[in-house]
């Protein structure tokens, strides 16, 4: 009975039906202020002078909202010293990212594992995020939902690693020996991948349907996404970011990053350009979102 009840469990994971993966595990809900402020901003006619309260009322999102608008991610000309300021200066849509972001630092858990470190998966979560934004600046996509995006491209890693480490967890250890992406291992031994699982996490957080795009398909490559007709939106940078996926070495990948960039046009400086310029900023940015 006991062997079976672990067959029922290597099945139910093995499958990728995420409803029973995900059954008795605690999937971190997304805070209630930016549950609320989601359902706000889609309302078709809300005004900015509705919403600053609501920011106002939890105050961690508040001081998180003024930190990484007077972060060098925005390089502003002056010191935002009030969430009206923030408002006006960086619009509803990128408070909303902002939101999103906050939500997701106050989720995840640090699995404690002695092989997944937790503040390298950050440190190269914002290094990818950093890098989608600089990318979707240059090519005139929406350069902070890249960024909020990409910061969410790997969020059911740390998940996966706490609840199902007897069976994540030595898809982990293969892929850190082994010269492979992380999501061809997944999918050699697996029937899916984290980024499956992280958009249907995105999709019961109700995050904008782009972001659960974003997440899923941070894998796919350029053509893929081009023939699913989403090669002017967000998915273009934050697949192109996920390249830089050796979590701890991504130097290693910019030749991936490269080989992927290329389709869009760009050189292989201009893309070391932009990979250098995202790890300068990388300690700022970490700081202002408090990791």
């Amino acid at each position: 009975m006991k062997f079976f009840k672990k067959f029922l469990e290597y099945s139910r994971f093995s499958t990728g039906d995420f409803e029973n993966i995900f059954k008795n595990m605690e999937v971190p809900s997304c805070p209630q202020v930016v549950v609320t402020l989601m359902k706000r901003l889609s309302e078709p006619d809300i005004e900015i002078d509705q919403i600053i309260p609501l920011l106002e009322s939890d105050p961690a999102l508040a001081l998180q909202i003024l930190k990484v608008a007077n972060s060098a991610l925005y390089a502003l000309p002056i010191e935002v010293t009030t969430i009206s300021k923030a408002v006006s200066l960086l619009g509803l849509k990128e408070i909303q990212n902002i939101a999103i972001g906050y939500a997701m630092t106050k989720a995840l858990k640090d699995p404690q594992k002695t092989e997944f470190d937790f503040k390298k998966y950050w440190n190269d979560s914002i290094l990818r995020a950093i890098f989608a934004k600089e990318l979707a600046s240059v090519i005139d996509i929406q350069a902070e939902e890249a960024f909020s995006a990409s910061l969410l491209q790997d969020i059911a890693i740390p998940m996966l690693m706490r609840k199902w480490y007897k069976f994540y967890g030595p898809i982990f250890k293969k892929w850190a020996s082994s010269k492979c992406t992380f999501e061809e291992v997944e999918n050699e031994l697996l029937s899916w991948n984290h980024a499956q699982a992280g958009a249907w996490i995105a999709k019961n957080w109700e995050l904008p349907d782009i972001f659960t795009c974003c997440i899923g398909l941070h894998n796919c490559s350029v053509e893929e996404i081009k023939e699913l007709g989403l090669i002017d939106t967000s998915v273009i940078p934050v697949a192109i970011s996920s390249r830089l996926t050796a979590l701890y070495q991504p130097e290693k990948n910019v030749d991936l990053v490269q080989k992927e960039a290329e389709k869009l046009g760009f050189t292989p400086k201009e893309v070391k350009q932009l990979f250098e310029k995202s790890k300068e900023l990388l300690s700022d940015v970490s700081s202002a979102l408090g990791l």
